[in-house]
């Protein structure tokens, strides 16, 4: 059946059935069926009384046999204590399990655990009476399910203990696969209970809280797993709250997509240009607007989120989560804009955009291969700029590195990577192959005196394979491999290493036979190599492919047949390819200068990834050049940008000198602190100590101004939760460092004294939590009252600690009224002029708090704490 207009759909929270028509969403109404039964039926009834000339509720409603549980039942049926409420959505507190008990996990008996075991009666007794179900029990979502098994926890675990993400994600995975393959035995749907909006046939995932962290991490981290429920039960949707636009890209690598649902806030438009006209799309209404807006304001969203949806024939608009409170004219306008501005005219062509990909001859489409670290991530990809890998952590050929490597010193391995980062590097290769030399320990210890200067990905580079496992597991991020060839050997032993660590390979085109004359024997090899890689379950886009320069003084022809390698491979297998460029010039004069040449016409035939030294400048030049010629420099920014910086003196990264080093290392705390290195802050933070740096000082100058520019960067969306986490919990560590050295009066001189709580009717605690770590790591005694905090209690806690200021959390629109109480309360009590009040939540506007009586409304966890230090006249 053809829709005639854009559909719209509206959903009331619990509050506003409860406040005015007494229909409770506690207990009783999910472990009793004919509760349930009832109130639905009720609920239809109350909506027709009221909203029934916009098309709302059923005059004569039939009984609906619907089997729910929030998104709770998988964190209940791993321990989590659920909240029951009646006029609030079931909620289920984190379980904040220990790593052990996390390590000791496994995938439950789901369906002989309670409370699904209650469910199944409710199933054989629904079918009994009414002689059938419908509905479905959600399935939380991989990260939810790990959050609430893990607690916040989970965002530091993402970068310091990755070996306990894999396995819990891995069992979130696997529970939501049940549950999900059970829905579909049961019903045949899955996405009723996560959203009316899309086909119920769908197997839609909860993404509710994705928005928390950046598209690097959810690439890194947690596609993998929705990847893996998406393969074992597709078709799928996405369900995601808050604004899409920071995980879309890795949305778009989710298989069998079919439904994305986008919080408000999103970039409507763009969600369509990156998943094209086969997925439907369904754009969400702020309940904030819904309540707080005019009615011409909510008609003007309506018009908006149309005017950027096509093409409509897919394009839905969802009003979730309507609180007491909200206006009926607004939404009667928004379903009557929906019906009149949205009206669909049909007509023998489509007017949607066409979309179609670019591939060359009838080989596979072209891939992107991300290569990560803790903190950054780097794309390779055919439309993009060529990615360098830093060639000079090799002591091939370098025999300083080689003697330094025997001595186990590894300074001057620091000093390279330093100096080829400052020079441009995206990714650095790792080889500390050296005769005599233990390589595993080696390598091992060689990564993480990298990882201690540079947040640059890393390549990681060894014949061994048992070398190849030692830096595997100490890399942070998502490393590259270097390498595996077409021998059998060397197949079996590496890529299982590569699929357990996640990480992208270089395949060199050579076997058994050595390395072909030919490039059609080439790509045979590259071929055998992405099937056997893909057959481990390595991934098309994590193999790249390396079809081996040859010296052109020993064969004039090789450099042709490199060229023409590329060419095929990338044509036929569409991935990435990288060059030992440097070969191709052995044994003649002026190598820098064909090196050169030889990298633009390879970057032409497929070349994304070359190996050179980036502190070369006719190399690095040769890169901008051919960037800027094949377009992949818009308007030639990054060319001239760095040619001004030659015309200036561009400065060339050294080692410091003795003298330097004190500041060199003061510096290194900050830029520790800011990109979330815990281990190296404390150790740079040490060693200013050991030179004599005052410890005040220190925190001044290095750890406060760090921190102000990771809350900057988090205001402006550059990072997200996980990573300023981890920049607070590094300048923690270092203030406990220098905490005791302090003079006595200036270690117990805080900043002042903060009460902090989510207001009554509101468990959610994230954003609380986020900004009570920023608070103590900048200088605030904090007393955290948690969360469902009613205003009596928090009139006592600023009282009996002498507070400061007292911030008030609200992530929903049923927490206006507590929070305007807690406020009135504050007010009126003898701290009237003692305290400051500041707001924050996603719920609260400016315009409400300060309606309210508040002093402050903070945008965000880093806002808030810039806003309490301006409310205490403290400078930055």
């Amino acid at each position: 059946m053809q829709k005639d207009h854009i559909p719209l759909g509206v959903g009331f929270y619990p509050d506003w059935f409860y406040a005015q028509y007494g229909i409770s969403f506690g207990r009783e109404y999910y472990f009793n069926p004919e509760t349930r039964v009832a109130a639905r039926m009720e609920i239809d009834r109350r909506l027709y009384e009221r909203f029934g000339d916009v098309g709302l509720g059923n005059p004569d409603p039939q009984p609906k046999p619907l089997i729910t549980f929030g998104m709770v039942m998988l964190p209940s049926i791993f321990g989590c204590e659920i909240v029951y409420k009646d006029d609030a959505l079931p909620w289920a507190m984190p379980l904040n399990l220990s790593e052990d008990a996390v390590m000791k996990l496994e995938v439950p008996d789901i369906f002989n655990t309670y409370p699904m075991t209650d469910m199944l009666r409710q199933i054989d007794y629904l079918k009994g009476r009414y002689g059938k179900v419908v509905g479905d029990i959600n399935t939380t979502g991989v990260q939810n399910l790990a959050l609430k098994i893990r607690g916040d926890q989970l965002y530091i675990d993402l970068f310091e203990n990755q070996a306990l993400c894999r396995h819990l994600l891995s069992i979130c995975a696997a529970c939501m696969i049940q549950l999900f393959e059970f829905n579909r035995k049961t019903t045949g749907t899955g996405a009723v209970d996560v959203t009316p909006m899309s086909d119920p046939l769908l197997c839609v995932l909860p993404n509710c809280t994705a928005e928390q962290i950046s598209l690097e991490t959810y690439e890194n981290h947690v596609l993998e797993y929705d990847n893996r429920v998406a393969d074992a039960c597709h078709p799928v949707g996405i369900h995601h709250c808050g604004s899409v636009d920071q995980v879309l890209d890795g949305y778009a690598k989710v298989r069998h997509l079919e439904f994305i649902e986008i919080g408000f806030g999103s970039d409507v438009k763009h969600t369509r240009e990156v998943f094209g006209p086969q997925v439907a799309v369904n754009a969400r209404i702020s309940p904030v607007l819904m309540k707080n807006g005019a009615p011409e304001e909510v008609a003007a969203e309506v018009r908006r989120l149309i005017d950027n949806g096509a093409p409509l024939d897919n394009f839905s608009i969802d009003t979730v989560g309507l609180t007491y409170g909200t206006p009926d004219e607004n939404v009667r306008r928004a379903l009557k804009t929906a019906a009149e501005y949205g009206k669909l005219v049909r007509k023998a062509t489509s007017e949607g955009r066409i979309w179609s990909f670019r591939s060359r001859g009838t080989g596979l489409p072209p891939v992107e291969t991300s290569v990560t670290s803790a903190t950054k991530t780097i794309v390779i990809g055919p439309f993009r700029p060529l990615v360098i890998i830093g060639e000079r952590i090799n002591p091939t050929g370098r025999k300083r590195l080689a003697h330094s490597l025997e001595a186990g010193d590894l300074d001057l391995v620091r000093s390279e990577a330093l100096s080829q980062a400052a020079q441009g590097a995206d990714i650095l290769d790792v080889n500390v192959g050296v005769s005599g030399i233990d390589e595993p320990a080696m390598l091992k210890k060689a990564v993480l005196a990298i990882q201690e200067v540079t947040d640059v990905p890393l390549c990681i580079d060894s014949a061994l394979p048992e070398a190849l496992a030692a830096g595997l597991s100490v890399c942070r991020g998502k490393p590259l491999v270097n390498s595996v060839n077409g021998e059998k050997h060397k197949l079996e032993r590496v890529l299982p290493l590569v699929k357990e660590y996640g990480a992208a390979v270089i395949g060199l085109t050579m076997d058994d036979n050595g390395i072909p004359a030919s490039a059609e024997k080439r790509l045979d090899i590259a071929r055998r190599i992405v099937e056997i890689a893909e057959r481990t379950g390595i991934p098309r886009e994590d193999v790249i492919i390396d079809p081996l320069a040859m010296a052109i003084s020993a064969d004039d022809q090789a450099g042709l047949e490199t060229l023409k390698a590329l060419q095929l491979i990338r044509d036929d297998l569409g991935v990435n390819q990288t060059l030992g460029l440097s070969n191709i010039s052995f044994g003649l004069p002026e190598r820098t200068s064909i090196n050169a040449v030889f990298l633009a016409m390879a970057a032409q035939s497929g070349l994304t990834c070359p190996i050179v030294d980036p502190t070369v400048w006719e190399m690095r030049r040769a890169l901008l050049l051919t960037d800027m010629l094949l377009g992949r420099d818009p308007f030639c920014m990054r060319y001239l940008a760095t040619a001004k910086r030659r015309e200036g003196g561009e400065a060339v990264a050294s080692e410091p000198g003795d003298a330097g080093r004190e500041n060199a290392d003061l510096e290194r705390i900050k830029d520790s602190v800011i990109s979330g290195k815990r281990k190296a802050a404390v150790e740079y933070t040490q060693k200013a100590l050991d030179r004599g740096a005052d410890p005040q000082e220190i925190i001044n100058n290095y750890l406060i101004p760090g921190l102000n520019t990771v809350g900057e960067r988090f205001e402006k969306k550059k990072i997200f939760v996980p990573e300023m986490m981890m920049a607070a919990k590094s300048m923690q560590a270092c203030v406990d460092l220098l905490t005791p050295l302090l003079k006595k009066e200036k270690a117990s001189r805080g900043l002042g004294t903060i009460v902090l709580g989510t207001v009554f009717g509101d468990l959610h605690d994230i954003g609380k939590n986020l900004t009570k770590l920023l608070l103590k790591t900048s200088g605030f005694e904090v007393i955290d009252l948690g969360e469902n905090v009613p205003s009596a209690r928090f009139v006592e806690a600023a009282r009996e600690h002498k507070a400061d200021v007292v911030g008030l959390s609200s992530l929903l629109t049923t927490g206006d009224p507590h929070v305007e109480e807690t406020i009135r309360t504050i007010k009126e009590s003898d701290l009237r002029d003692k305290v400051k009040v500041i707001c924050g939540g996603a719920a609260l506007t400016l315009k409400f708090v300060e309606a309210c009586g508040a002093d402050a409304h903070a945008k965000d966890a880093a806002d808030g704490v810039k806003k309490i230090k301006a409310l205490l006249n403290i400078e930055e």
